[in-house]
């Protein structure tokens, strides 16, 4: 299977910071600054712009009684691309055969004249009529319209334009109102004027007379959401128009594969033959096979195999993950992701990263290089403190901490992907991916999909602070902090003494004797000082744990109490720090609960839910720790302190501390409960009567004094 450096070669131009984002308008076309080779050679004929292509030449042929064309797309979907490519060929007869030659034969007419007006032409002096007189030669022949300015009439239009084929086009018209909004004419202003001039200029189009003039506009319904009523209703009006008369078209369809096709055709200059491509998606579909069998994902390896064919080399989710944000405010759509697949593809082929990857998915975004953050920051600005915290900022992010933990860089190919799903700010917009279509999206040849599942998004979910879990089960990323943020916050806000406190409490709760028959009493975590030990009780003291096992303290107190037999120590060689942190998030999530309910949340709330859950998930961790760090029990003998191990084991889920303490000291045979036979008078008479009649209370105290019983 070919990796991309081996089946793959970019275009120049994408290493060429200058050139990634040529953007061309008619003005270039007009002042003939538009290379028409070059800009063929990285042109794909989408549906869209074959129908414009081939009606536009046959209206200029005078084939076609169409003679009004729309191009309906939001900013950056193509239009102006579209207008180019008509322009140049009516200009370059010499390039119509190679550009239309599958599916239209154009005629024998020669060059053709272009007209073409942008509306960032907001300072034209005689308006739009004026500036298409001009480019004609015929000034003059307007002049009337000038001073005032007046709109030209469907004659006045006839008059201008009869003659030879001529094609004009009007783009970004928009904004070009609005400025000529707050440009008074008469009781009316320019705004008006211009859109009476272009409905006239509609309907003259219409006549026998002009039978070769072709006119394209581009959709008007852009308008800016700052605009007064009045400039609205007059866009209105003249879309209204254009709708009567014109052939609306959309340059490129999104739902389709021409939007890979684009892509292909503007990043790559060579691609792989079909049998490479098949390879490729045969080994993509293997992984999702596996991905089945381990029940981590439910896509279908087949269709995915024949998606991968259509997308090639592009990750077949990159259309779906670009439909949730083409529709943000000011986002270019197709110019957008054109220019945003160029930096990456750049960046790959300069890391070497294409050295071993098969296809470009949303996974391979790179947010610490300074094009790509700047890139998806006009996407959607909102996210730059989720990007720093959770996914790239140098090597301190969630996700590239967990990857330098773990290895590899799956950590960092999630969090990309699912940001690359939450870019969308449409109100509505769909965002997020559940565990299964994320898996789906990351499953690559020799990828660890046990390890992608098991650890890497179950951590994530629990460290990054800005990864949320919506009520379908969708992770997505958000501009405001998660559970885990406010409870990390909320922890850090604990001083020491509130998390040994909870501690303390959490241990003497899990160690209370029920029965007390083996101890009465629990001491968590005391000074050597407050240790308390009785005649007539026995006490459990769990001492924090000593590098060399029993701290020298409790050694000398042990030594220097009269009541031997009456405590043992549960303490370990370790240090508590991840104790007292797994105390200090169980100490926050329960405020945490706490204040959910006091402000009233339901059950079926889900912060409270996923509250809840991670409760769980600490408690879990919580008990984790508890078991690495109490492993020892030192109680007395004949002789001395002895160790004993000390292990906490789960019982239906439960851990009861003094079941477990009475089991070690059991098998040590400290502890009994085989108290009413021959074997069990005999030891209380060895080692408690040492007379024939003793006190009640002489027998209490040998028992709290001799280590031996």
């Amino acid at each position: 299977m070919l990796t991309l450096a081996q089946a793959c070669t970019p275009r120049d131009s994408i290493f060429d910071r200058t050139r990634r984002d040529t953007v061309l308008d008619l003005t270039d076309l007009a002042e003939g600054r538009v290379d028409a080779a070059a800009f063929f050679a990285e042109n794909h004929v989408t549906e869209g712009m074959r129908v414009l292509l081939s009606e536009g030449l046959r209206r200029l042929e005078g084939k076609s009684t169409q003679g009004v064309f729309k191009l309906t797309q939001a900013m950056g979907g193509g239009k102006t691309h579209n207008l180019l490519a008509l322009g140049l060929l009516a200009r370059h007869p010499e390039l119509r055969a190679a550009v239309m030659g599958d599916f239209y034969t154009p005629g024998d007419i020669g060059a053709v004249r272009a007209v073409a007006f942008t509306g960032r032409e907001s300072d034209t002096p005689y308006g739009i009529w004026g500036a298409i007189a001009d480019q004609l030669g015929k000034q003059e022949q307007f002049a009337p319209y000038y001073a005032p300015l007046s709109a030209p009439g469907q004659t006045a239009w006839v008059e201008l334009l009869r003659g030879e084929p001529l094609l004009i086009m009007l783009d970004e018209l928009p904004p070009y109102f609005r400025d000529a909004k707050s440009k008074t004419i008469g009781n009316s202003d320019l705004s008006v004027v211009t859109a009476t001039a272009l409905s006239n200029l509609l309907v003259a189009v219409g006549k026998d007379e002009l039978a070769t003039v072709c006119v394209v506009i581009t959709d008007l319904t852009a308008t800016y959401a700052d605009g007064s009523q009045q400039l609205i209703q007059a866009l209105s009006d003249l879309d209204k128009e254009t709708g009567r008369t014109a052939m609306s078209l959309e340059p490129v369809r999104m739902n389709t594969d021409e939007l890979y096709q684009i892509l292909r055709r503007r990043v790559f200059s060579e691609l792989p033959p079909p049998e490479t491509v098949a390879e490729v998606a045969a080994g993509y579909a293997r992984s999702i096979k596996q991905a089945r069998q381990m029940d981590v994902t439910n896509a279908s390896p087949e269709q995915f195999a024949a998606r991968i064919a259509e997308s090639y080399p592009f990750h077949p989710a990159i259309r779906d993950l670009y439909a949730r944000f083409k529709e943000n405010p000011n986002f270019q759509q197709t110019r957008g992701l054109i220019r945003l697949m160029r930096i990456v593809v750049a960046r790959l082929w300069n890391t070497g990263e294409h050295q071993t990857g098969h296809l470009i998915g949303a996974q391979d975004i790179d947010l610490n290089d300074r094009d790509t953050l700047s890139e998806i920051n006009q996407i959607n600005a909102t996210l730059e403190n989720a990007i720093s915290h959770d996914i790239a900022s140098g090597g301190q992010s969630v996700a590239k901490v967990l990857d330098n933990n773990l290895g590899g860089s799956d950590a960092q190919d999630v969090m990309c992907l699912l940001l690359v799903s939450s870019l969308s700010s449409v109100p509505g917009g769909s965002k997020g991916l559940t565990v299964p279509e994320t898996v789906a999206a990351l499953c690559a040849p020799g990828r660890d999909l046990a390890k992608l599942n098991e650890q890497i998004i179950s951590r994530l979910v629990t460290t990054a602070w800005y990864l949320h879990t919506g009520r379908d089960g969708r992770l997505f990323i958000k501009n405001v902090e998660n559970l885990v943020a406010r409870l990390r916050t909320t922890a850090e806000a604990f001083v020491c003494d509130q998390v040994h406190k909870e501690l303390r409490e959490r241990l003497v709760k899990l160690f209370e004797p029920d029965e007390g028959h083996c101890y009465q009493k629990v001491q968590a975590l005391p000074a050597v000082d407050e240790i308390d030990i009785p005649q007539d009780r026995v006490v459990l003291v769990i001492f924090s744990p000593h590098p060399n096992g029993l701290q020298p303290d409790l050694a000398m107190l042990y030594q220097n109490t009269d009541f031997k037999n009456r405590v043992c120590f549960l303490t370990g060689q370790r240090n508590v720090d991840a104790l007292l942190d797994s105390a200090r998030e169980l100490k926050a999530i329960r405020h945490i609960i706490d204040d959910m309910l006091a402000e009233g949340a339901q059950d079926s709330d889900p912060q409270l839910i996923q509250s809840r859950d991670l409760l769980d998930r600490i408690l879990t961790q919580f008990g984790s720790a508890l078991r690495e760090t109490f492993i020892t029990l030192y109680f007395p003998s004949a002789q001395r302190l002895m160790p004993a191990d000390f292990t906490m084991e789960l019982k239906a889920n439960r851990f009861d501390g003094e079941e477990q303490v009475i089991k070690a000291l059991t098998g040590k045979m400290k502890y009994t409960e085989a108290v009413t036979g021959d074997t069990f008078r005999k030891k209380i008479e060895a080692r408690l009567f040492t007379q024939k009649t003793m006190p009640w209370a002489e027998i209490k105290r040998r028992a709290a004094t001799n280590p031996a019983w």
